[in-house]
């Protein structure tokens, strides 16, 4: 391990200071570090051995959809709030937790992420686009119901009418889909789930599908003098403004993003850390 990418929020100063703090204990180790910057070059960036994301899951969301496409294992350290993709605290990171990457004592696992692209009249206006969590379609300021019809591959799959729909990975599934009532996937299953938001109709439900087919989303309309605001929008940091008639492609991206975990804190154990599963 002799050169790692940094990434931070530089807006939040207690996240600036933690990157800060992890920079100089990793330089004090013998390691080049450089904090990653949105004018930084793919090809710069690939020069790198480990991209390390100080933060919340906010920061290591954007830093995924970075490493991935470069092969760039991602270890999170926590100094935002919830911090559920990190594998280890700040403090306890800069106490041992730098030693102990440098002798491999923290697992990598792969996570697969989405690759979703946007079309309109047959020409793509967004996209392709990585997600590690979710791509999500939602009515916009207004309150009212819209219509998204799914397919899966060449199989309809059914017309959503309400708030709208998400596609989670097993990763996401823990993120917005929870809180929709989509089912807890384990992630290292290869699914794409699909929970609506607020559905009007006891009928729908979550699903979960393979990924050996991609999903295609068409926004549509009840009334022909409809004219619904209606977004998409990738683990809540892009977000495009959708029209009627557009579709929206989603897919397995082919590479994984490798995530660094502890081992001492399986996935089970972070949910009844983190979000208090299990609890009788």
């Amino acid at each position: 391990m002799r050169s790692i990418l940094l990434f931070h929020n530089p807006a939040k100063e207690k996240e600036y200071s933690a990157a800060e703090a992890v920079r100089q204990a990793l330089v004090k180790l013998g390691i080049k570090v450089v904090m990653a910057s949105g004018k930084m070059s793919a090809r710069a960036a690939g020069h790198f051995d480990l991209a390390l994301a100080v933060g919340g899951d906010g920061t290591m969301l954007a830093a995924a959809r970075v490493a991935a496409p470069l092969g760039l294992a991602l270890l999170g350290v926590k100094s935002g709030f919830l911090g559920f993709l990190t594998a280890v605290e700040s403090d306890e990171f800069l106490k041992k937790g730098a030693v102990a990457l440098l002798d491999g004592r923290f697992e990598v696992e792969p996570r697969m992420l989405l690759e979703v692209t946007v079309k309109r009249s047959g020409r793509t206006v967004m996209g392709p686009t990585l997600a590690l969590n979710d791509c999500v379609i939602r009515a916009g300021r207004e309150a009212r119901a819209i219509l998204v019809k799914a397919h899966w591959g060449t199989s309809y799959l059914a017309d959503y009418f309400g708030d709208g729909l998400i596609v989670a990975t097993p990763t996401g599934s823990t993120a917005y889909a929870l809180a929709a009532q989509g089912p807890i996937v384990e992630p290292s299953l290869g699914a794409l789930v699909l929970t609506p938001i607020c559905p009007h109709t006891l009928a729908q439900r979550p699903l979960v599908l393979p990924t050996s087919r991609a999903v295609a989303l068409t926004l549509g309309r009840r009334h022909e003098t409809d004219t619904p605001q209606v977004f998409v929008s990738l683990d809540g940091q892009i977000t495009a403004a959708l029209k009627v008639h557009d579709q929206v492609h989603i897919r397995r991206y082919p590479k994984p993003l490798h995530l660094y975990g502890d081992p001492r804190r399986p996935y089970f154990e972070v949910l009844r850390q983190k979000l208090r599963w299990g609890g009788a």
